[in-house]
C-alpha cells in the first residue's frame, strides 16, 4: 500500500518553515531599510490591482445579473399581456 502524498508531519513541518521564512523576511525588512522600502512599493501597487481588479468582476457579476432579471421582466410581462389579450378576446 503506498504511502499518503501529505501526512500531518509533513503539513506540520511546512507550517513551520513558512513561519520561519516569514520570521526571517520580517527581521531583514526591519534592517534593511532599502528592501523595506521596496516592499511596500510592490505592496501598495499590488493592492492597487487587487481593488481594481474586485471591481471589475464585481461589475462583471452586476452585469450579468441584470441581465438575467431584464431577461425574466421582459418573459412575465409578455406572459401578462398574453393573457390579457386572450381574456378581451374570449370575453368581449
Amino acid at each position: 500500500m503506498p504511502k499518503p502524498l501529505l501526512t500531518d508531519d509533513i503539513i506540520e513541518d511546512a507550517e513551520r518553515k513558512r513561519k520561519r521564512l516569514e520570521r526571517i523576511l520580517k527581521e531583514e525588512l526591519e534592517q534593511d531599510r532599502e528592501i523595506s522600502e521596496k516592499y511596500d512599493k510592490l505592496e501598495r501597487d499590488l493592492s492597487k490591482n487587487a481593488v481594481y481588479k474586485s471591481r471589475r468582476i464585481e461589475n462583471a457579476k452586476q452585469k450579468k445579473r441584470s441581465s438575467r432579471v431584464n431577461k425574466w421582466l421582459l418573459i412575465t410581462s409578455l406572459v401578462v399581456i398574453g393573457i390579457g389579450i386572450l381574456f378581451f378576446w374570449y370575453y368581449f
